[in-house]
């Protein structure tokens, strides 16, 4: 194992913080061929849009999630802190980190507090764990079971990050099929849901089905529209030049999340998606929930505000995210979450292109959605 993984995590934070690494235009071009109908007479009041929906046991305030991003350095403890206290005030989900340094440094106290800040201060939202796919073999159920015990997890994410490993100097590229029967072991031993998750190059058609097949309810799609990985590696100092080059050249890699929103529920229909990846303001998150989503996520600008401009600004924006919700909803004539399946909503290119070779069927797949699935 990495013994260095601490100073990675750091490493990643400060070329967030430095670098542009986000996807060009956060996939703007496909969310503007997603429109969504204005209601001149929405037969509601806007105190009748109830936000709230239930999620891991919990009902919580909006369809948001802070998304894991960070742990396991401890100059990361009061930022995952703040997150956490983001949450509980607000009263949304939040995620960690990978928590592989947790099983690296079982016995420093101070790493495994970057993670258990987390439901210490969040003690009244859903928390998800986080791994990494390629690490599981090398972990026991009973590994397993710590890291979602230490943090009081409510649900383990399990990461897959196949493009971002490829061009991390020390990546690990194990992402063979032999991977699948350890998260069926870890499906029938653990108590707690597990979440496939993408950190921001989008799910398939063929992943999201695979995974349902084993058993797999959970999906985090995390598309190609916000923070790029593939280029947070390509800034650190030691990644060779000719992975900084392919970097260069992957650098619009993967699937838009508006696209994988559709491709996994067209695959996955029964199952609950939650949409990230450039998914940063609440018209965006709108039109993530009328293409099939049941709540979204983000992180890389709560981090930045917590870190540039501080706590309260990261509230403001936060706050603003939920009454653009709020707001967009009552635009639409829909008094809940749910009821943004039922709205009319009309879809451009390059949206039906990209549907027409993928085989499928659009006026179908928006009659499924509006009946809650296949």
């Amino acid at each position: 194992m990495d013994e260095n993984i601490g100073e990675r995590k750091l490493e990643h934070i400060d070329i967030i913080l430095k670098e542009n690494i986000d996807f060009p235009d956060h996939c703007s071009k496909i969310y503007d061929s997603i429109m969504l109908i204005h209601q001149a007479f929405p037969k509601i009041n806007l105190e009748e849009v109830d936000l709230r929906i239930d999620f891991l046991g919990y009902t919580i305030n909006a369809p948001l999630m802070i998304t894991g991003m960070t742990g396991g350095h401890r100059n990361v403890t009061k930022i995952n802190e703040k997150l956490a206290r983001l949450a509980q005030e607000l009263g949304i989900a939040i995620g960690v980190g990978s928590q592989r340094p947790m099983i690296i440094y079982r016995d420093n106290s101070d790493v495994l507090e970057t993670y258990k800040i987390v439901r210490k201060t969040a003690q009244d939202v859903p928390v998800i764990g986080n791994i990494g796919i390629n690490t599981i073999n090398d972990l026991s159920i009973n590994d397993i079971e710590f890291l979602i015990k230490s943090i009081e997890a409510d649900a383990l994410a399990i990461h897959l990050n196949p493009a971002q490993e490829v061009i991390q100097p020390e990546g690990d590229t194990r992402f063979s099929d032999n991977v699948i029967v350890k998260v069926e072991e870890i499906l029938d031993s653990i108590d707690v849901p597990v979440i496939i998750k993408e950190v921001g190059n989008g799910i398939s058609m063929e992943t999201a089905s695979l995974f349902r097949s084993i058993g797999i309810r959970y999906f985090d799609i995390s598309g190609s529209c916000g923070t790029n990985w593939i280029l947070v590696e390509k800034y650190r100092s030691r990644t060779p030049e000719y992975k900084k080059r392919i970097a260069d050249i992957l650098n619009k890699w993967g699937i838009p999340t508006p696209l994988a929103i559709i491709e996994t529920r067209n695959a996955a229909p029964d199952s609950f998606i939650i949409a990230s990846g450039g998914v940063w303001d609440g018209l965006k998150a709108v039109k993530s929930l009328v293409l099939g989503a049941d709540m979204v996520g983000l992180a890389k600008p709560i981090i930045y505000l917590l870190i540039k401009q501080g706590y309260d600004e990261a509230y403001k924006f936060l706050f603003t995210y939920i009454e653009t919700i709020r707001t967009v909803l009552f635009l639409i004539g829909a008094k809940n979450p749910s009821e943004t399946r039922d709205k009319p909503v009309v879809l451009l290119e390059p949206i039906l292109s990209y549907l027409k070779q993928r085989k499928i069927d659009l006026e179908n797949y928006i009659q499924f959605i509006r009946k809650g699935g296949l």
